[in-house]
């Protein structure tokens, strides 16, 4: 029985944002950073997941046909692949958008920085054009995902 590993994966974005605003300052880059890391190592493990988990056969007969590793890959791999990875990947770009606006609050940009000053001058106006925007960000996720899923199919 192997241990659990840690890793970035396991330290929360807004972690990561807190540090990011400290060592490069306010702004929209500490919240890229941090969500760069944080989505990237979930990424990284999901697909691994998701390709340890495709049917080996069609690989194996494109490599034994004298096919390349990249030409296995593409063309048995992925196509077995693509609708689990875009699912996934689309799930994941909505929880980041989440995720930015949460980090906007500690001061790592996004819709979030921009929400805590239109409230803090008071600019209700303002605050519910950005939560529309918002709004309108999760269900265009929303939507491309079953959009592209339905195609993959």
């Amino acid at each position: 029985i192997s241990r659990p590993r840690t890793g970035q994966r396991s330290v929360p974005e807004i972690v990561w944002a807190l540090l990011f605003v400290r060592a490069v300052g306010l702004g929209p880059t500490a919240g890229v950073l941090a969500i760069a890391i944080t989505y990237g190592g979930m990424l990284g493990k999901v697909y691994a997941e998701i390709f340890e988990s495709v049917d080996p056969r069609p690989t194996r007969a494109l490599l034994l046909g004298g096919g390349s590793r990249l030409q296995a890959f593409a063309y048995g791999v992925l196509p077995s692949a693509a609708p689990e990875l875009i699912s996934y990947t689309v799930y994941r770009w909505e929880c980041a958008i989440r995720a930015s606006v949460v980090m906007g609050f500690v001061g790592a940009g996004g819709l979030g920085q921009q929400i805590d000053l239109s409230l803090r001058m008071f600019a209700g106006g303002e605050v519910a054009s950005i939560l529309l925007t918002f709004l309108v960000l999760v269900l265009g996720a929303d939507l491309l995902s079953r959009f592209l899923r339905g195609r993959l199919e």
